[in-house]
């Protein structure tokens, strides 16, 4: 019995018909899950019992190793399927990062075939390398039968491990930056590690970044050369559970006007957008107070105007410069935002809904309340305070978000994607485009000489701009009434009558301490309600009922399916998007070529904030609404149209 014992520890290959092959490191063994392996979800396994601190690779091994290479050697009415890999464990051998297995694994084969006796030889040969501090290429050669071959339920546990789930993905490419976005469920995520299944690809000792979003995961992977990758595979592990991944790359598409911008352009189109934007109607109501100060100013002293012009000036740079400050501190927290945000927040709408009419009141009734910001400019004769001034160009740049000038969207959208030392000029440009006018007014100040000398046309004039200001209050609170619930509607038609009540005190009465009194309650009444505002989840429903909603991933959706589509990216606080849905998009021309032709018209709402929508965007270049996306089968990418439409604009691009 010893000599026998002896000769099998001497001389292991000449029993390799021997259900376990020791290679040195490992004992390499065949199992089944079934005793007949019949062709109805049976499975085959090549079982790695490793020796300690030892391990073997998956079939991407990561910065080193290599994967098993099987030779099977099967009769014929036997066949097995390819090999089912495991989901791999990380293996760091800093600065490197491997992907494998330590202790055991079981790599599957599921049986699709099988019309023999259990008698009959299989023959498998094995290469792998195994790892410790050292690689060292071994090989294991089985010869056995099916009836020889044990059962082991441990190779059901390792089939579970096997991904057969795609999860539905969409993959984004910038740089050498891959982006997996992936839907919310109701159960939180902690831990997420995308495999690769294409070999020197991605940056495996890199941190993969994960980020919760309000729809959705977004998995931020660094990748060593993405110039030859047109599609992405591999296994995403969430919570210890693997998904299969395969997706087409979307590249940012190209912005139109020009195959690529660069900052000189970028500047360019941000100073001209910003000249433009003084004449967008959501403009209109505050630059109106200033222009009724400059006519206030006829004939008085030049340097006055100069003052005034500079001061409105600098508070239009001093607002951009800070939004973009505030843009660029927030995206390096990690958060993201776009042109047109702080209108997002039910807060500041309401703040702006009461401003407006505050002011409007104040010009209807003829009340002064000095130096206050409903005083916006209405008297820079009589009061010197240039921060009336200063203030109106304040309010005028928040105002401004809700519009769109032509080549404004392109150039914000490189600017916000930018980094912090292209994105300041960028906004530096549209300031001083915005503000260019009184900026030559300030050069020039005998330029007011050519307004009419002030008289009783004035103040009926003045009487008149309250209306536009409370037409922009009427606005501001139908936004409002589509990012809140019917409550807290009722809550800001309430500090309304509250502000009226308090204009009507200040009117009436001229003891201080009355108007002191009602001053602060008014105040405090105000703070305590609109600190409780809130954005509801519900808008897009409410806002589109009769036609299609956007949602993550629907482009890849239609395209594959090739079905034409038409997204319109607005928000109900966008003036722009209002004004295009009017004299164009709402239009029976379009609507009957839309429907004759079967091009869904999706909405992708904006008006609270949406952090999918905003990384669709960005996909496009852009960092705020509106943006209007068309695509139909034999387009190689969607167009991009307008940022100023007509109804002959949208039927030339979809009839083109």
């Amino acid at each position: 019995m010893k000599k026998i014992l002896f000769l099998l520890f001497l001389f292991p290959s000449l029993f390799a018909n021997q259900i376990v092959i020791d290679t040195g490191h490992a004992n390499v063994s065949l199992v089944k899950n079934s005793y007949d392996l019949k062709a109805d979800g049976s499975y085959i396994g090549i079982k790695f019992e490793l020796d300690k601190n030892w391990h073997t690779y998956w079939k991407n091994p990561g910065d080193s190793g290599g994967a098993l290479e099987i030779v099977w050697e099967l009769p014929n009415r036997f066949k097995l399927d390819q090999i089912s890999w495991p989901k791999p464990e990380l293996i760091p051998y800093p600065p490197l990062m491997t992907y494998g297995y330590n202790n055991e694994v079981i790599f599957p084969f599921k049986v699709i075939q099988n019309e023999l006796n259990t008698n009959e030889e299989i023959r498998v040969s094995v290469d792998f390398l195994i790892c410790a501090d050292v690689c060292i290429p071994e090989k294991a050669y089985i010869n056995t039968s099916i009836a020889d071959i044990p059962l082991d339920n441990k190779l059901d546990f390792f089939i579970e491990q096997v991904p057969n789930i795609t999860l539905p993905t969409e993959a984004y490419l910038s740089s050498n930056t891959l982006e997996l976005k992936f839907s919310k469920t109701d159960k939180s995520i902690d831990q997420v590690y995308f495999y690769s299944d294409i070999e020197n690809v991605v940056e495996h000792a890199a941190v993969q970044k994960l980020t919760e979003e309000e729809y959705s995961y977004s998995l931020k992977i660094q990748l060593f050369d993405s110039s030859k990758l047109s599609e992405i595979s591999g296994v995403v592990v969430i919570d210890g559970k693997p998904f299969k991944v395969k997706s087409s790359l979307v590249n940012t598409p190209e912005i139109e006007l020009f195959d690529e911008l660069n900052l000189l352009q970028a500047v360019l189109f941000a100073f001209i957008g910003g000249l433009i934007l003084n004449l967008m109607p959501c403009v209109f109501p505050v630059i109106s107070l200033k222009v009724l100060s400059f006519v206030a100013l006829g004939g008085k002293s030049l340097s006055k105007v100069r003052l005034h012009s500079l001061s409105f000036a600098f508070g239009v740079v001093l607002t951009f410069l800070t939004i973009a400050l505030a843009i660029i501190l927030l995206k390096q927290s990690g958060s993201v935002l776009g042109w047109g945000f702080q209108l997002q927040s039910p807060v500041v709408v309401s703040i702006l809904a009461l401003i407006m009419f505050l002011i409007g009141l104040v010009l209807l009734m003829d009340i002064n309340i000095g130096s206050s910001l409903t005083r916006l400019g209405t008297s820079p004769n009589v009061n010197p305070n240039y921060m009336n001034s200063f203030s109106t160009g304040v309010l005028a740049v928040i105002v401004a978000s809700p519009c769109t000038a032509p080549f404004m969207g392109a150039a914000i959208g490189y600017a916000i994607l930018q980094p912090a030392i292209i994105t300041l000029p960028v906004f530096l440009s549209l300031a001083l485009g915005f503000a260019f006018p009184y900026l030559l007014l300030t050069a020039n100040p005998g330029l007011i000489s050519s307004i009419p000398k002030p008289g009783k046309w004035m103040e009926t004039l003045k009487e008149f701009f309250a209306f536009p200001m409370f037409a922009t209050s009427l606005w501001l609170v139908w936004v409002f009434s589509i990012q809140v619930n019917s409550d807290q509607l009722i809550t800001l038609l309430i500090c309304f009558f509250t502000v009226s009540i308090f204009m009507w005190v200040y009117k009436t009465f001229r003891n201080q301490i009355i108007i002191f009194g009602s001053s602060l309650l008014t105040i405090l009444f105000l703070f305590t309600q609109i600190n409780n505002f809130s954005t509801s989840q519900e808008t897009s429903s409410r806002l589109n009922d009769s036609i299609d909603s956007w949602y993550f991933g629907i482009e890849e959706e239609f395209q594959g399916s090739q079905q034409a589509y038409f997204i319109n990216y607005t928000a109900a606080w966008c003036i722009t998007c209002q004004a295009n849905d009017k004299v164009a998009l709402s239009r029976m021309k379009v609507k009957e070529f839309m429907a004759a032709n079967d091009i869904k018209y999706v909405v992708a709402d904006w008006t609270n904030k949406d952090k999918s929508i905003l990384d669709a965007l960005n996909k496009y270049g852009r960092s705020g609404v509106p943006l209007y996306v068309y695509w139909k089968p034999g387009m190689e990418k969607p167009s991009i149209l307008p940022a100023i439409l007509s109804e002959k604009i949208v039927l030339d691009a979809l009839k083109n």
